[in-house]
């Protein structure tokens, strides 16, 4: 299942969710605005999101998703979901979309310090000279998850679905 599923069907369950039960437990508020700042893309926000104190019932998932680490414990939903944490995937979008870029830019994107991007840069083999980053897209294709290879957003399942319904009418 690739991501956008995913997003959906978090973005549906949100919506199954007593009003009730979203009004008295903060928490799931703040999780569900960490999902958000997903389904928009908005990377900096998410980072944002996912920098406060969490409770120990979610705290290990939210770290996982965060971080580099991999689950300590089973969660009480699927762990592949966690498996490409928002940290690897930036990185990937910046050495997608960007030829150069200011390292602040990077550090708002990817959620680290600037010691911290500029080491992350180096060890992926990008040229840092001062604050401008050139980085290089990885050729490795084992480094991608199936869910960047194939990926189908709502636009290209809508334009689908009217090429579709054109061919049966």
């Amino acid at each position: 299942m690739n991501d956008d599923y995913r997003r959906c069907n978090a973005k549906y369950l949100w919506k199954r969710i007593p009003s009730d039960l979203k009004a008295a437990n903060e928490e799931l508020g703040r999780v569900w605005t960490v999902g958000q700042c997903m389904w928009q893309r908005n990377w900096p926000a998410v980072h944002t999101a996912l920098n406060v104190e969490w409770s120990e019932d979610v705290k290990d998932v939210m770290t996982a998703l965060k971080e580099e680490l991999p689950l300590t414990e089973h969660p009480p939903i699927s762990t592949p979901i966690f498996a490409d944490n928002v940290r690897e995937r930036v990185m990937r979008l910046i050495s997608k979309a960007y030829s150069s870029l200011d390292l602040t830019t990077m550090t708002t994107m990817s959620g680290m310090s600037l010691d911290e991007a500029r080491q992350a840069a180096i060890d992926r083999g990008w040229t840092v000279d001062g604050t401008i980053v050139e980085p290089r897209e990885q050729i490795d294709e084992e480094q991608y998850s199936q869910s960047d290879k194939i990926c189908l957003t709502e636009e290209q399942l809508q334009k689908l679905t009217q090429f579709v319904s054109f061919l049966e009418n």
